[in-house]
């Protein structure tokens, strides 16, 4: 700190004890006060006094200056109001979606049989999760005509929550009317505002684009206010239309549990169609999507994103932005350029989104509906493509010593606890795209998972899974895993079947099951067993590249496969422990796929002299 002069108060500093500090010397430079300076003085408890009120002043101020900026702002209100200037509008909770077909057997209405049926808007559906029972609705009317005799509404569309609804009446003598939503649970992206006006009944929609809208235009804007509550307000009669004096303005929305219904599979009727309840349920895709409001930080993130977007997409993050806007239950979001696509896909953008934990992939009309709003801010000559996330699975051989002297743990256990550090690994590391398995990470994770492990060698392979086709058509197969295959030199382990292994497949008119392989030079080949031995039908059964990770098998015909879902998979060992997730990767480490084998340490233990008869656990892959 710097030399005070006694003649002078010091401001710079106004922490409490400076504060004091600088108020003694001050009182140093007079003579008439003299138990300034002894503790337990009312002299000394004065100062203590102007001391307090001087840093709590400050304290004060400086909050009030560092709630006035986004980068700075804690209380919640204030990191919205600075969004707000940005033009951002914070994401509300977002509700679990779910689809399924629903069947319904023989209808009948007034015992006849109908010509259509209808679930109305509201219609509810029961599910039990996780020992609590959930009710999920649709949010528009669903008709349909009987297709072959049978009644069946397909990939129907069901969301957790239920309909609540806010009336309120326009009054033109009061100015900057804000409506309300009165639940703080809202999902913002369900509300359907009506405004009766002179018993004609208008459907109003959130304004978008600025350029679109003029004096006749039937649009509302949606803010948060202080409260935390979503409120909706109007045109002024030049940008937007604004409603008449009188005019009821009935705003209707969902009230949902936001994530707590994330995974539901199995659903129920509540209620009946038009008297009829024998329904089955088919083709159920689990619900997905549910989120909570956005947090602060989240708003900080999202509002400068958004803001440097400007409402067109040219970069990546202005995708991204835009993205998080128009699907807020994303728990990941992908993006990238067709000249970074394998092949290079010039004009194009490509993005993947992965919905939440319970669900990789976005459904058919979710695809159509991004694509739709994308292309209408996408530079005229890029088109964007929304594609499936793909699953890169990590294999993990792990082989751990153990100190028995110094834990009360089985050897069972400790490998539980190993397994559970892995799986917890992939939790909170490889949960979006764009991440990066660290061996090292893991590693450390797995030794300090319990006081007695001491060392361990783990080991990882890459899988895929390809969905063959089994109706006799021909189909190629093209994989990419991303990462370099460990290949260190031309011919490598070619009489052991090189770094590709995969499960097996039959092919049309053939009984044997072959299987793949390499040759060490880039040459995939097909094989069956002939007992232990491998048979090579093919030596040119497809391509392989080890730098890149790309995996080609020519056209064949399939019948079906060794897997029981008619898929196959495809494993290799990776140049590096590291492994990188591109583009539309997601990697998992699923608890199928983790190998744990424990063993007492001798050396540690005492039991092993000069390291006689010590094993250890090899370092490569097999």
């Amino acid at each position: 700190m710097a030399t005070i002069n006694s003649s002078n108060i010091n401001i710079t500093d106004l922490d409490f004890d400076d504060v004091s500090k600088s108020l003694k010397e001050y009182l140093k430079g007079q003579t008439t006060l003299k138990d300034y300076d002894f503790e337990g003085s009312n002299l000394a408890v004065l100062v203590d006094l102007l001391a307090y009120s001087a840093h709590t002043s400050a304290f004060n101020a400086n909050m009030v200056a560092s709630e006035m900026f986004l980068d700075t702002a804690q209380i919640r209100k204030n990191v919205v109001s600075r969004a707000k200037e940005l033009g951002y509008t914070p994401s509300s909770r977002t509700a679990s979606q779910a689809s399924f077909d629903l069947t319904v057997a023989s209808p009948s209405i007034g015992g006849q049989t109908p010509s259509s049926l209808t679930i109305n808007r509201g219609h509810e559906f029961t599910t039990v999760f996780d020992g609590t029972s959930y009710t999920f609705i649709c949010l528009d009317n669903q008709t349909i005509t009987p297709n072959g005799g049978t009644f069946t509404f397909q990939n129907l569309d069901v969301y957790q929550g239920k309909l609540t609804s806010d009336i309120y009446r326009y009054d033109n003598q009061i100015s900057n009317q804000r409506f309300a939503c009165l639940n703080t649970n809202i999902d913002t992206s369900t509300i359907k505002i009506n405004i009766t006006s002179n018993n004609t009944v208008t459907a109003w929609s959130k304004a978008g684009d600025l350029t679109g809208i003029n004096s006749n235009s039937t649009v509302y804007y949606l803010q948060e206010n202080d409260e935390g509550l979503f409120e909706v307000y109007f045109g002024d009669g030049i940008i937007g239309a604004s409603p008449k004096d009188g005019d009821q303005i009935a705003i209707s929305y969902l009230v949902t549990d936001n994530n707590h219904a994330n995974g539901a599979t199995t659903f129920n009727m509540a209620t009946s169609i038009s008297g009829n309840s024998d329904v089955s349920f088919t083709n159920t895709v689990s619900s997905s999507g549910g989120k909570d409001i956005e947090t602060p930080d989240q708003i900080r993130f999202s509002a400068s994103k958004f803001y440097t977007s400007q409402n067109r997409l040219v970069t990546v993050q202005d995708y991204k932005a835009k993205l998080q806007e128009l699907y807020p239950g994303a728990d990941s979001i992908a993006v990238w350029g067709g000249e970074d696509a394998e092949p290079v896909q010039y004009g194009k953008v490509f993005v993947a989104l992965k919905p939440s934990q319970y669900s990789n992939n976005l459904t058919t009309a979710e695809k159509t509906t991004l694509k739709n709003s994308l292309s209408k801010l996408s530079v005229l000559t890029v088109r964007p493509e929304i594609v499936d996330a793909e699953i890169l699975q990590i294999l993990v051989d792990c082989n751990f010593k153990y100190d028995p002297s110094k834990t009360s743990q089985t050897k069972t256990a400790l490998e539980t606890l190993v397994r559970a550090a892995i799986i917890s690994y992939d939790d909170n590391q490889l949960s979006g795209f764009d991440t990066l398995f660290r061996h090292s990470q893991l590693t450390t994770q797995i030794d300090g998972s319990e006081t007695s492990i001491l060392s361990n060698i783990t080991n990882v392979k890459l899988r895929k899974n390809y969905t063959a086709v089994t109706d006799g058509t021909i189909s190629s197969i093209k994989l990419n895993f991303g990462n370099a295959l460990y290949n260190p030199h031309a011919g490598h382990n070619s009489i052991g079947g090189g770094v590709l292994i995969s499960t097996g497949v039959f092919l049309s008119g053939d009984i044997k099951n072959y299987f793949f392989d390499d040759d060490g030079q880039g040459n995939v080949r097909r094989y069956y067993l002939d007992g232990p031995t491998r048979v090579y039908a093919d030596d040119a059964a497809g391509t392989i590249k080890y730098s890149t990770g790309e995996v080609s098998i020519n056209s064949l015909t399939y019948s079906s496969t060794s897997n029981t879902d008619s898929s196959i998979d495809f494993t290799i060992i990776p140049s590096s422990n590291d492994v990188i997730s591109t583009r539309n990767q997601l990697l998992d480490i699923t608890a199928s796929a983790v190998s744990v084998t424990g063993v007492a340490d001798t050396v540690a233990s005492g039991e092993t002299s000069a390291g006689v008869g010590y094993t250890t656990s090899s370092s490569y892959s097999s």
